[in-house]
């Protein structure tokens, strides 16, 4: 196996060797896949423009979110099913980011329980991505779960109150496999497609009345994941949320949806430092954590690259992925005259520069 350089060449290692059942469940997009695509497109698109003959000789990628230090401003994105890529699945992903030192947020829809990867992968930083479900019962016992088990935050999706139309699995229906299951309840994933048991749990009702019922179940951390609009980061604000995530759920959803990087601008200037701002979808280059952080996120959260690279090698694949995108980083820093991450922020625009490579190649 040829030592992958790039997180598209994890994907592309990734590709041969999981199934195409498998492989479409993780990569597809919604529709005709444009918002997964201008998802990545957006960033290319964005130029830098570097400060020279400063000192770089010592580059500190450190930053801290929710009062809890960590080695550089990436998270792990809750995905599905990660024993479909790795035998201990959410497991080894959290080893990983542990030894990365960075957080993860766990799916509620993981393979393994939510109490099983805090306890054997012993990765202090952990979130718990929810829905709030038709069973309200069964969110309310997710969050308590999370509470005892030490878990530092709770990731509520937002804006799916129904799956996305992915033509990609409609054309090759995924099913969980037999051998695997749901960790956290019991459910029907293993009898019907995906797309049809989430559409019987989902609930098309909920309003902002329910964020409200969440904050009153827990003292923990309610950051909300599915952000766009800037009237939507209004409302969160006013609920007094302690963070958001500016996404498009990776272009999974509503396809045409805009892209998160295009989105950024209008929610910080909303939110105008109110609260904490991460940003997914589409992150596969230490360019595109520098730019997101440059046009105001405080963090950025990878999903699909972290899946390549369990695949490939399980958490070593993982942990030598993100030391790549840490690398790559640091080098975009240096190269760019930032010595931390503060830096970054505060030179803003005047270093990222949105549109710029179409209007020179114009």
């Amino acid at each position: 196996m040829r030592i992958p350089a790039t997180v598209s060449d994890y994907r592309l290692l990734a590709k041969r060797k999981l199934s195409k059942k498998i492989f479409d469940f993780i990569d597809a997009g919604a529709g005709d896949e444009i918002t997964k695509r201008n998802n990545r497109d957006a960033f290319d698109n964005i130029s830098l423009r570097p400060l020279c003959l400063k000192d770089v000789s010592c580059i500190v990628t450190a930053t801290c979110l929710l009062g809890l230090e960590q080695t550089f401003p990436l998270l792990i994105a809750p995905t599905a099913f990660h024993q479909l890529l790795d035998e201990e699945g959410e497991v080894s992903t959290a080893k990983a980011a542990g030894f990365c030192g960075i957080p993860m947020v766990v799916s509620s829809m993981s393979n393994r329980s939510l109490e099983d990867i805090a306890h054997f992968s012993s990765n202090e930083n952990l979130w718990l991505q929810v829905y709030i479900f038709k069973n309200r019962e069964l969110t309310a016992s997710l969050i308590h779960r999370a509470e005892k088990s030490g878990y530092k935050a709770i990731l509520i999706t937002v804006g799916v109150p129904i799956t996305g139309k992915r033509d990609r699995n409609i054309r090759n229906p995924f099913v969980l496999p037999p051998e695997l299951s749901t960790g956290n309840f019991t459910s029907t994933a293993n009898s019907e497609v995906l797309h049809q048991f989430t559409a019987h749990e989902f609930d098309p009702s909920l309003t902002w009345k329910d964020i409200e019922w969440v904050q009153s179940l827990t003292a923990l951390p309610i950051i909300l994941k599915g952000i766009l609009n800037p009237l939507d980061a209004e409302k969160a604000c006013s609920l007094n949320v302690a963070g958001i995530v500016v996404s498009n759920h990776g272009g999974r959803q509503l396809d045409t949806a805009m892209s998160t990087i295009t989105a950024l601008s209008d929610v910080v200037r909303t939110v105008a430092g109110r609260t904490m701002i991460l940003l997914d979808g589409g992150i596969e280059r230490g360019t595109d954590m520098f730019k997101a952080l440059a046009l105001g996120a405080d963090a950025v959260l990878a999903g699909r690259s972290i899946l390549w690279a369990l695949a490939v090698n399980g958490r070593e694949g993982v942990q030598s992925m993100l030391a790549l995108l840490r690398e790559e980083l640091e080098t975009t820093m240096m190269l760019t005259g930032c010595r931390d991450i503060q830096e970054i922020k505060q030179l803003g625009n005047d270093i990222c520069c949105m549109g710029m490579k179409t209007f020179y190649e114009n």
